[in-house]
Order: C-alpha cells, then structure tokens, then sequence
C-alpha cells in the first residue's frame, strides 16, 4: 500500500508542478502529441487527469 501511496504521490508531483498561471508545459505536451483533436480538449483531459490522480490518491488513503 505504501508503494501504491507513494507512486500516486509522485504522479501528482510531476503532473501540478509544471503547471503554472504564464505556462502549461503539460499542456502544451499533450497538445503538440497529436493525441488531441485541439487545444480544449487536451486541457479538458489534463484537468481531468490532475483531478482523478488526486482522487485515488486520496482514496488509497482512506482504504488503509
């Protein structure tokens, strides 16, 4: 469980730190993969990335 905790943990390190108010470098990677169809939708999919990460992160938590 402890790996789990602490995998999850570095994932949403890596996946808020870049993300700043002037630059998205996340962003702009997932943009520019191809993978998306145009800018929205990779910010859509990158907001909803960061937010269900912190979600089982927090629910590794409560499971114990």
């Amino acid at each position: 469980m402890f790996r789990t905790r602490a995998i999850l943990a570095l994932i949403i390190i890596l996946l808020i730190a870049p993300q700043t108010p002037k630059e998205n470098f996340l962003l702009t990677e997932f943009h520019e993969s191809g993978l998306f169809s145009n800018y929205a939708e990779s910010k859509r999919f990158l907001n909803w990335l960061t937010w269900f990460t912190i979600f089982l992160f927090l629910l590794t938590h409560l499971i114990k």
